[in-house]
């Protein structure tokens, strides 16, 4: 049985990354058609970004408000919380990590190539839902049953690519959030800290581990194929 269900999880990442049926995965990824520089799929993206901008982003915009003060409800308690000029730092600490993570930060490791780790965390759950997800990529296939996200090793190498800079984008933002959640904390607003915390889970944790997951089925299925055309 579990055997049976590690073949299904195999077989969904196949579909999932090529697009295409198990059984003729390798020879789709050895197409050299043109990769897709614009999925079609960007125009159903907006429900997930606007899901997370209304979820979340706008909540901390919200939050930063009410901490500034002219904007704070009544029914808030009055009085300074502006952090001083010392906050700057971890604000800038967490944007210089678009610049600071190292290129070994974003290898795959062994521990993560199966994908039974983020699987049981719920990725592919959160898959269904999210940008150039599951969904998304149905209902284009409705539309034209020839549609794939990636179409060749080239179009695939490409994604790998795209993955780091989704993965370095959430990273920020998920300090930012973490960030503004302590300090939430620590003026005594836990219901605005937990909002934040479980906001920033979904908005940003859940998308870095899906980019670490698609980006380690991607690399599997590449050195399983051959190498020759690109």
């Amino acid at each position: 049985m579990q055997r049976k269900s590690g073949d299904n999880a195999e077989k969904s990442a196949q579909n999932f990354v090529l697009g295409c049926p198990g059984g003729f995965w390798s020879r789709w990824a050895m197409r050299s058609e043109p990769p897709l520089l614009d999925p079609p799929t960007h125009g159903l993206n907006i429900v997930p970004f606007a899901s997370m901008a209304g979820g979340w982003l706008g909540p901390l915009m919200m939050f930063w408000l009410y901490i500034w003060g002219p904007l704070r409800p009544f029914a808030y308690p009055s009085g300074e919380l502006l952090p001083g000029a010392w906050f700057l730092l971890p604000v800038a600490a967490c944007i210089a990590l678009w610049w600071a993570l190292p290129d070994r930060y974003f290898r795959i490791h062994r521990f993560e190539r199966s994908g039974r780790l983020y699987e049981r965390l719920g990725v592919l759950v959160f898959r269904k839902f999210a940008p150039n997800g599951d969904f998304a990529n149905r209902w284009e296939r409705r539309k034209d049953p020839s549609f794939r996200l990636i179409r060749c090793r080239k179009s695939a190498i490409a994604f790998i690519v795209r993955t780091r800079q989704s993965e370095r984008g959430h990273i920020v933002l998920l300090a930012l959030g973490a960030v503004s959640a302590a300090y939430a904390w620590s003026v005594g607003w836990h219901g605005w800290a937990a909002y934040l915390t479980a906001g920033n889970v979904l908005v940003n944790l859940y998308p870095v581990l899906l980019q670490r997951y698609t980006r380690g089925r991607i690399e599997g299925l590449l050195s399983r194929c051959p190498r020759a055309a690109t």
